[in-house]
This record gives structure tokens, sequence and C-alpha cells, in this order.
């Protein structure tokens, strides 16, 4: 009898233990999912030729850590679509605040064609804009403007 109870002790322990390890996991792959990095999949063909280029999607890291003072021109981000709430995009950083966008009349979309001032537009205080790399493709800040940091 003394060595079933201690089977029993034993099992009971390993369950705890068990129990213990997968909660330990799941926390922290909670806790990395939501602060520090995790994956986005990106489809449509306006980040094309760098996403997308031979497949429908392509799925990617998504950096959670660094502040947004660190952006900078040329860095893909992915941020709140500014037309479509809770949705995502993903584009290319080409300017920010304080800078100027040269556009010319082929490129523009409707904020670029209300708001350019002699071929530029300015940036202003808190906000990047941003332009897929497939242009003719894209549908971005030259058609919503400049969107938030």
């Amino acid at each position: 009898m003394q060595s079933g109870k201690r089977i029993i002790e034993l099992l009971n322990r390993k369950k705890r233990e068990i129990a213990s390890v997968v909660v330990g996991s799941a926390l922290t792959t909670y806790f990395i999912t939501s602060r520090v990095v995790t994956t986005a999949i990106v489809t449509g063909n306006s980040m094309a030729p760098t996403f997308n280029n031979n497949s429908k999607s392509t799925r990617v890291l998504v950096d959670l850590i660094t502040p947004v003072t660190k952006i900078k021109p040329n860095d893909i981000i992915l941020c709140h679509d500014p037309e479509e709430y809770g949705q995502y995009i993903v584009k290319r950083v080409t300017a920010l605040a304080g800078e100027f966008v040269y556009v010319d009349g082929g490129e523009m979309g409707e904020y670029a064609r209300k708001h350019v001032y002699e071929g530029k537009l300015s940036v202003p205080t808190g906000y990047c804009w941003v332009e897929g790399d497939n242009k003719p493709a894209s549908h971005d800040s030259r058609e919503y403007g400049p969107v938030p940091l």
C-alpha cells in the first residue's frame, strides 16, 4: 500500500511540473508575441518585389520593441490602415516629419493632388510618409496622406 501512495505522489508531482512548464511556456509566448516580436502576413502586391513577388502572401517578423523615434526613411513598417479601422498596412517610410516629399503628376493620389505645392508636400510633426515599393499597385500616403507614428 505504501508503494501505491508513493507512486500516486510521484505522478501528482509530475503533473504539477508539467502543468507549470506548460503555463510558463504559454505566458512566455504571450509576453514575447505581444511585447517583443510577432508575425504578420503581408498580402497584395503593393510591396513587390520586396514581398509577394512570386506568391500571394509573405509572413514577416514584426519588431515591437524599437521605439517609433528610431524609424528612419527606407524602413519598412507595419501601421494602422488610416482608411480601414482594425486593419494594418505594410509600407516603406519615404519621409519623416519636417521633410519634403516630391511628387510628379503621374504619381499623385487624391491627397497629393489636394496638398501639393510646387511639386512637393511637407510631412507634419508626428507623422511619416509611406509608399509601397510597387507604386502603380500601391494605395499609400499619396492617396490618404501621412500616417501617425
